[in-house]
């Protein structure tokens, strides 16, 4: 397993190249992300923590054509340009429909207080290709109850998913830790935990479940074109 550690003073972040997963993540000496995990759920060994990109989609296929959040979180990633705290990562997947894609991922610690993460779709081929992607961070949470733009939530409720509708500009609570959350094109959150470890997720997507429904115009890349999704946690001030 090859892993690439980034850095700027305090703030500190473990990549794998492997599903471009981040392992930790760590602003001003602060865990963010509970740390990737295997563990054994229901006799089954399943991975828990970190952040993962989902792509081509978020979620499930209804059509079974791609596995759960798709994959690129089981591809191995190459990387295009790397220095102390910033990486960038390269997909190019043979997998049917998506071969003429090509898929970026920036990574970047620009300050000890946030961490920003960057998809670049390009099609370089010259048909349309069906996207809609999301990030999958799993925040260190000590206790069930969160907070999510104001709104009270406990994760031992939303073992099954609940979508929110959130402004580019988001800020969630998990007891000590507050994070405010920037996105571009991923106004969707899916809220989630099954409470396996210290961990809730509040997951920035383009449309939720979309690949469960009717594609829409909205979510293809046309041909000799790119769309760009990003996030952007940051420590709140106390």
């Amino acid at each position: 397993m090859s892993e690439v550690l980034l850095q700027n003073k305090s703030a500190s972040m473990r990549v794998d190249l492997f599903g471009a997963y981040i392992n930790t993540l760590n602003l001003a000496g602060k865990t963010v992300f509970f740390p990737k995990t295997e563990l054994d759920i229901n006799g089954n060994r399943k991975l828990r923590g970190g952040m993962h990109v989902c792509l081509p989609q978020f979620g499930p296929d209804i059509n079974n054509k791609l596995a759960q959040h798709g994959f690129g979180r089981t591809s191995e990633w190459q990387i295009y340009h790397q220095n102390s705290n910033s990486l960038s990562l390269i997909l190019r997947s043979q997998t049917p429909g998506y071969e003429h894609v090509e898929w970026r991922l920036d990574y970047i610690l620009p300050n000890e207080q946030e961490a920003l993460a960057t998809l670049t779709v390009h099609n370089h081929g010259d048909t349309p290709i069906r996207i809609s992607p999301g990030f999958h961070p799993y925040f260190s949470a000590e206790h069930s109850e969160f907070d999510f733009n104001g709104q009270q939530f406990n994760a031992e409720e939303i073992a099954h998913t609940e979508f929110v509708t959130a402004p580019q500009e988001s800020k969630v609570g998990f007891g000590d830790l507050k994070i405010s959350i920037e996105t571009q094109n991923l106004p969707v959150y899916a809220l989630w935990s099954d409470r396996n470890g210290s961990y809730t997720c509040a997951e920035p997507t383009a449309e939720g479940y979309a690949f469960m429904q009717p594609a829409q115009d909205i979510q293809f890349v046309t041909a000799n074109s790119k769309k760009q999704f990003s996030v952007k946690f940051g420590l709140q001030a106390a």
